[in-house]
Parts: C-alpha cells; sequence; structure tokens
C-alpha cells in the first residue's frame, strides 16, 4: 500500500524499515517480502518531484567543475535517480574485485558472490536474462581488445512505474512517503540503533524497527551517518575514518573520433535487439592486459559527434539540440542530467545550429520522424540513436573508472536544511593517474584497430601529453556516488562488511554504490540492486535464525 505520513495516526513496526524509495530501496523491500518479511518502505519525497523535499538536497556546497549540480545528483521521489538515468545496465567484472596494486580497493566479497544475483537484478528490470557478453562476433578479432561486452537498457527507467501495481497491492509491504529520516540514535553501548526520528513537514514521530536499511542513494546516506558521527565521534572508525572518503564515479567523455575502413561495420556499433531488449557492443580489455598496462577499468563505444558542437554541420544533431536547450521540451525528452550533458558550455551556438537545421531541410524531417517513432512509440523504445556516417567515422565515448581516493571526500556543512539535518561540502577529485589511465586505453585500441586493418583512432589533441589534459578538464561526475561508506574487512577502513551491515551497529545496514569499494567501469545501478537482492538474503536469514531461537526458547520453557 502507498500512503502519506501526514495521513497516518503511527508507523507500524515491521521485520526491516528501509529508508529509500530509489531503485536499490524498492529491490530490498520486493525481495525481502519475497522471503516473509514485513517491510516499512520509507520515501523522503513524493510520487513525482516536489520542490520541498528536492530543497532538502540542494543546499549542498559542491564545487561544480568537477561534480554535478545536487538538483540533477540527487532525486527525492519514488523511484529516486531512476527517473533520470538513462536506463543502462552493465555488471562489474571480475577484475574489480581482484587486488590491483595501483587500485586502493579491497573487496570482502567475489565476483561470483554478486554475479548469482545478477538474473533476479535484469528481472527487477526489465532486462533478462542477463546475458552481458554476446556469443556472436560480427566484427573481426582486436589483438589486447574485447569487443563482445554488452550493455543492457531497462524498457522503463522508471522502477517506482515498472513496479507500481506490486507495491500497490502488496500485504507485506508498507510504503509511506513524505517520510525522512532525520535522526539515527544509537544504544547506550552503541552496538545497535535503538530508534529513528522520522519527520513531514507537518509531524514527527519515533519508531523502533529491528532491522535498518539505508537506501538513500550514496551522498544522503553519507550524510545521515556523518550527522550521526558527529554525536559519536568514535563509531565508523572515527572523524578522522573512512566515512565520506573515497568518494568516486567515472569519467566520461570522448577525445577521438572512431574511423571504420568499411563503412559497411556500421551495425556492429549500432543498438540491436537480444531477448527483446536494447543492447550495445563495447570496446573493453580483458583483466591480463588491464594488469600489463595498470589500465583501470574502461568501456568505450562508437556514438555521434556532441550535439553542441555545431562544427558537426548535421542538420538532425543541431534539431536535437535545439529541442534540449529549450528547457520544458528538453526536460521532457530527456532526463534532467543527461540534457544538461548535450548543452555544452557556454555561449550556446543557436544561430549555428539553425543553419544547420535549415540547410538540410529534407535529410532533417526523415531522420526526425525515424527517431521519434523508435524512441516513443516503438515496443520496446530504442534508449537512443547512433547515425550512419558514409564515411564510417563516428565519435568515441569512453566510461572510465575513476580510481578509489581517501581525499575525494564528502564532510558536513554549517549550513543547515529545513529538518534541522546539515548539508555537506562535496569535494571530488580527479587524479591524473585515471587520466592517463583513459589516454593510454585509447592508444591500445588505436594500435589494435590498426593492426587489424578494421579502422582507426582520430584524437583531436595531437600530443598524449594534451590529451591527458583534456581528459582532466573534463572529468566529471556526481551522478554515480561511490565508495563513501565502503565495504571492506576491517572497521578502521571502511564502514560495512561483507553483508552490507555496518562494523559498529549490528543492525544498520546500507544498500547503495556508496558500499563498492571501487568503481569498475559499470554504472552502478545494475549491481547496486543485485547487492541489494544479497543484502535481502542475509536478512531473511539473519530474522529465520532469531525466529527458530525463540520458538525453541518457548517450547522449552515450562
Amino acid at each position: 500500500m502507498f500512503r502519506s505520513f501526514a495521513d497516518l495516526a503511527s508507523l507500524a513496526n515491521c521485520d526491516a524499515c528501509i529508508v529509500g524509495g530509489g531503485p536499490a530501496g524498492i529491490a530490498v523491500a520486493l525481495a525481502c517480502e519475497e522471503r516473509g518479511l514485513s517491510v516499512l518502505l520509507l520515501e523522503s519525497g513524493k510520487d513525482r518531484v516536489d520542490g520541498f523535499y528536492a530543497g532538502l538536497s540542494t543546499g549542498h556546497d559542491i564545487d561544480l567543475e568537477t561534480h554535478a549540480a545536487p538538483h540533477v545528483a540527487i532525486c527525492r521521489a519514488l523511484g529516486g535517480a531512476s527517473k533520470w538515468w538513462g536506463g543502462r545496465c552493465t555488471p562489474l567484472d571480475e577484475i574489480d574485485f581482484a587486488k590491483r596494486a595501483f587500485v586502493d580497493s579491497n573487496w570482502p566479497i567475489s565476483h561470483t558472490e554478486l554475479a548469482i544475483c545478477y538474473d533476479k537484478a535484469a528481472e527487477f528490470f526489465g532486462i533478462a536474462p542477463a546475458d552481458f557478453i554476446s556469443p556472436v562476433q560480427p566484427w573481426g578479432r582486436l589483438e589486447s581488445v574485447r569487443f563482445e561486452d554488452l550493455e543492457r537498457w531497462t524498457p522503463e527507467r522508471d522502477v517506482s512505474k515498472r513496479h507500481r501495481d506490486r507495491l500497490a497491492k502488496s500485504k507485506g509491504i508498507a510504503l509511506i512517503a513524505e517520510t525522512t529520516l532525520t535522526e539515527i540514535h544509537v544504544s547506550e553501548d552503541a552496538r545497535h540503533v535503538s530508534r529513528l526520528t522520522v519527520r513531514s513537514q507537518e509531524k514527527s514521530t519515533t519508531i523502533s524497527p529491528k532491522y535498518i536499511v539505508l537506501a538513500c542513494g550514496g551522498l544522503e546516506t553519507t550524510r545521515l551517518l556523518l550527522w550521526t558521527q558527529s554525536r559519536l565521534p568514535k563509531l565508523f572508525g572515527g572523524v578522522d575514518g573512512p566515512l565520506g572518503r573515497y568518494y568516486s564515479g567515472h569519467l566520461s567523455g570522448k577525445i577521438a573520433n572512431l574511423v571504420l575502413v568499411d563503412p559497411a561495420h556500421f551495425p556492429a556499433h549500432d543498438y540491436f535487439l537480444d531477448s527483446g531488449v536494447f543492447v550495445r557492443r563495447r570496446f573493453t580489455f580483458p583483466p591480463e592486459v588491464q594488469r600489463r598496462e595498470e589500465l583501470l577499468n574502461i568501456a568505450l563505444y562508437a556514438d555521434n559527434p556532441p550535439f553542441h558542437s555545431a562544427d558537426h554541420r548535421i542538420g538532425i544533431l543541431s534539431l536535437a539540440w535545439l529541442a534540449l536547450a529549450t528547457p520544458i521540451l528538453g526536460r521532457f525528452l530527456a532526463p534532467e542530467g543527461i540534457r544538461i550533458s548535450h548543452l555544452g558550455p557556454l555561449p550556446y551556438r543557436w544561430s549555428q545550429h539553425l543553419r544547420n537545421v535549415v540547410s538540410q531541410p529534407l535529410a532533417t524531417c526523415v531522420s526526425i520522424l525515424s527517431i521519434l517513432n523508435q524512441r516513443y512509440f516503438s515496443v520496446p523504445k530504442k534508449p537512443g540513436f547512433l547515425l550512419y556516417n558514409a564515411r564510417g567515422r563516428y565519435a568515441l565515448h569512453y566510461h572510465a573508472e575513476q580510481s578509489p581516493s581517501p581525499q575525494s571526500r564528502v564532510t558536513l556543512s554549517s549550513k543547515f536544511d529545513a529538518f534541522g539535518l546539515p548539508y555537506l561540502n562535496v569535494r571530488l577529485r580527479f587524479s591524473e593517474a585515471d587520466a592517463r589511465s583513459v589516454v593510454r586505453a585509447h592508444s591500445i585500441l588505436d594500435t589494435a584497430l590498426r593492426q587489424s586493418g578494421l579502422g582507426y583512432l582520430e584524437f583531436g589533441e595531437t600530443e598524449a601529453e594534451s590529451r591527458v589534459q583534456y581528459v582532466l578538464r573534463h572529468a566529471k561526475d556526481g551522478f554515480h556516488q561511490i565508495g563513501t561508506t565502503r565495504m571492506g574487512f576491517d572497521p578502521q577502513q571502511s564502514i560495512v562488511n561483507a553483508d552490507c551491515r555496518t562494523h559498529d551497529l549490528e543492525n544498520l545496514y546500507i544498500a547503495s554504490s556508496s558500499v563498492f569499494s571501487s568503481p569498475g567501469q559499470a554504472s552502478p545501478t545494475f549491481p547496486t540492486v543485485a547487492l541489494g537482492f544479497r543484502l535481502s538474503a542475509h536478512l531473511a536469514s539473519q530474522i529465520a535464525r532469531e525466529r527458530f531461537a525463540a520458538s525453541h526458547k518457548r517450547r522449552l520453557a515450562p
């Protein structure tokens, strides 16, 4: 059932209280219900984005040179950031969990332990089966480079819409909106959470759930723990410990064009249907190459020229830019973060884009009709478009791992939101090593393409050092909020254990990409949900043991 806190006299007791109604929170709630647990699912916002609740996050002090603004990086609404993402589903790789001398990470679980949950995550997003390797090789073999890894695209990006009926009819899940967690109260022995204070605009109350799962997104989950630590400084490794550190995400952009010797190879790089959903192939690098070359994990794929660069002289791309640059229309066509990423830097070149459209009226009209049909009227909807180029020339987009660093961190601000919680100071820091890895990966791919005779890369910057500086200047994330409550073995070096339970508080768990020990190349939403399914299995097992022990004790009682 779905109700507002303002309409309730009290909040029901439950086996598990999940804080946050985004992809991770909804996945954990549904999985717990399947295992016979009662769930209280608390969402800070409403069914849609609301100005008041959005304002609880927009006061964060963020360096906008490297980090997206909070109003596009954080979504307080049912469905969370899935209202704004593109729908790309990719798994973490085996090498992400292995020891790498050049990456500061220490996962306490193996890739296999997470991968067994990928099928459930694929069902959750509607992209099953969880096949991320293509058995068909439509292109020639490349030395030191893979071209069989796939990304799968969910046909319904907003998980609250996809699972709305199930949540509405659920008898085991109480979904309460406009309910913001404002304080975590810790027992006198500092071993468990004794109660939670939750608030709406009209009232507040305390609840005492047996188990709590924080699924509020990376920054907001970390904010709650930092606020708790400010009153109990020895928690979570202490004030100089790991909490809020190792903030990381991904480097994303373009420094080269991919040129195909045979333009007829275009379909190998375009979206295609697999088991009823759209997928796309990507260039990746085998583990032995990553180790030998000390490459951070990375994926690359063919793309259109940047929309904002009117120099492409392509009418349909300029028309797309004009539509996205018009706020009302643009926000209808694309999530805000994606819309902004396509607009490019100021000053905008309106007149040049208009000239591109006017100079190619027929081609532009034909292209826009085809794209609109594929993206809005076809089933399934195509997640994007790649324009065929008769010269075989395409932009090459990279999506690269950022190396975790304790100096990249978030801390509490001296400013407070409407509910009295301090905002965050957010400092996302990219390193020169991150950029050098991106450039090195491009060089390896260029060599492999030339040796195979299939193509080559055409770089915008002629010198390697200039490419490194270009990558650094354009390094920016904030949508992928990773590492600030990282998983590990040592309570002095990590926040949660292998079960996503906080080392210090035995009934407090975290379902968020913030527990990742390293980012990998994958967008984090899919593996975060997989980790949520693993967490739900642990919770069900824990509660089953407690119920059995209690039943056994009653039987033995005189």
